[in-house]
């Protein structure tokens, strides 16, 4: 098995609709890219930046693997720092105190 089939790990889930869609993650050197396709399309799309539910769902998987010792820990940080990254990302700038002389 090549290190490039060891880096690649799918599932697959279900949209609100009930669509089913697949989703690639790979992780090649230190950067991880995602891909997704619904069943009924032939086409991949990819996600330059993954959404915060792929990212989870990308750790359920890894943490899985890595339980089952086959994955190495630094692909489960390296996923866990993502994420964080995202959350802040979101997070609203604190505001001035508006009661502040």
């Amino acid at each position: 098995m090549s290190n490039r089939t060891r880096n690649l790990h799918a599932w697959r889930t279900r949209t609100a609709d009930g669509r089913k869609r697949e989703i690639r993650a790979q992780l090649f050197g230190a950067r991880w890219s995602l891909s997704s396709r619904y069943t009924d399309e032939e086409e991949w799309t990819d996600h330059p930046r993954p959404s915060l539910e792929d990212l989870i769902e990308l750790e359920e998987v890894l943490e899985s693997k890595y339980q089952r010792k086959h994955l190495a820990w630094e692909h489960l940080l390296s996923v866990r720092k993502l994420i964080e990254t995202h959350r802040s990302r979101r997070r609203p700038s604190p505001r001035p105190d508006e009661s502040a002389d």
